[in-house]
């Protein structure tokens, strides 16, 4: 697994000027982002050398717009689509059931599916991106309580497997996971104390007894655990280097066999290229070895200039100045829709230090890609920058 995370909205201001537009990426309204016609974000990556995208907001934010363009051109461009559901959806109780059910529903009839399974561009669903923080809600009790966060899991899981078989869509060759922070905590069952790896544990005692945290499936225990045991993959979010996370969790994870783990957001905080690059062939050197590991995604394509701060550290590409075109009417949470600039992409993250800030040509090196080439990429980025008026 060679992945980049992708959640690349197109505010150039922190908090976008108080009109945040949608944050799923796969719309149509943001092909001129993602799309051959346009700045081509997908085919970067694959020139990169990467063979998946992760995403986040994919399912669940109730827009009724078509998906399969960006399913389609991501299959083109080889590249597995890691679909997110919408973690902040509403789970009354931490029961998620309805709501994910529903939301993959709704992507079925969006380009999710396709001759009764779902598109062949999509390799797995992340039912949920750190749901550790629900502990923090006044509805966990007791405070930071791990049922909340299991039963969340639980429940999204159930809902999905029953948007399948309503649907009469296979389950294909689509995995299943969530990714759990690398914050240190105890796994449900209290057998598990440590980073992300708590979250591997709470799933395994979950699946075997949903009642540890209160819930009763819809479905049959024996449907949520075949799912598991045949589809279920492991994922933790860090920014830690490769040898620490290596450390901390593969020593411990044959207990988890033979069930894969990833990571789904490889952050590097702070790291120079030399770091970042040996990280990214390390990794590689050990999802080959067939040991359970099977690789990262990298966080992230563009940096997050909406959110700003500490979020700057994370892009490969920042927004340059120029304007290549514009997307589509594109929606915020309020129904408010307007259009915004499609900018070109640059590697120069001229706030980071050093080669803090060559961020793309490292994973460019480590996975044998290319920066150079991009259609969308800034002048002096390596690409051919087109003018505004053929991106309309």
């Amino acid at each position: 697994l060679r992945g980049i995370a992708y959640g690349a909205l197109p505010c150039t201001e922190q908090s976008c000027g108080g009109q945040r537009p949608s944050e799923d990426m796969l719309l149509q309204s943001y092909s001129k982002q993602w799309g051959p016609e346009g700045r081509d974000d997908l085919a970067i990556m694959a020139g990169l050398g990467a063979n998946a995208v992760r995403l986040y907001h994919s399912l669940g934010l109730d827009i009724e717009e078509s998906h399969a363009g960006f399913l389609d051109h991501a299959q083109a461009t080889g590249l597995n689509v890691m679909a997110g559901f919408h973690t902040y959806g509403a789970c009354p109780g931490f029961d998620c059931f309805e709501t994910w059910k529903q939301a993959a529903l709704q992507g079925f009839r969006q380009g999710f599916a396709q001759s009764g399974g779902w598109h062949p561009a999509v390799a797995a669903l992340i039912l949920l991106n750190e749901p550790d923080f629900m502990g923090a809600s006044p509805m966990c009790q007791p405070s930071g309580a791990a049922w909340c966060r299991v039963k969340a899991a639980l429940s999204a899981l159930d809902g999905v497997l029953a948007a399948e078989k309503e649907a009469g869509i296979s389950a294909g060759r689509v995995r299943l996971t969530v990714t759990w922070s690398f914050g240190i905590s105890t796994s449900i069952d209290g057998q598990i104390t440590g980073p992300g790896i708590y979250g591997f544990q709470d799933m395994v005692a979950g699946i075997a007894d949903p009642q540890i945290a209160h819930y009763t499936p819809r479905s049959t225990q024996a449907d949520l655990q075949q799912a598991f045991s045949t589809r279920w993959v492991h994922g933790l979010n860090t920014q830690s280097p490769w040898s620490f996370v290596d450390a901390m969790i593969s020593k411990n994870y044959a207990r988890f066999l033979p069930v894969p783990w990833f990571i789904g957001e490889y952050g590097a905080n702070g790291q120079p290229a030399t770091v970042i690059q040996s990280d990214l062939q390390a990794m590689q050197t050990r999802a080959s070895e067939g040991t359970g590991f099977l690789g990262t995604a990298v966080f992230q394509f563009q940096t997050a200039h909406w959110k700003g701060g500490s979020e700057l550290n994370f892009g490969l590409f920042r927004l340059g100045s120029d304007v290549l075109g514009e997307t589509g009417e594109v929606c915020d949470e309020h129904g408010s829709c307007r259009t915004w600039p499609v900018h070109c992409l640059s590697t120069k993250l001229d706030w980071l230090p050093g080669s803090l800030a060559d961020r793309a040509q490292a994973v460019a090196s480590a996975w044998n890609g290319t920066v150079a080439g991009g259609q969308g990429l800034c002048s002096g980025s390596g690409g051919r920058r087109l003018r505004g008026s053929q991106f309309v």
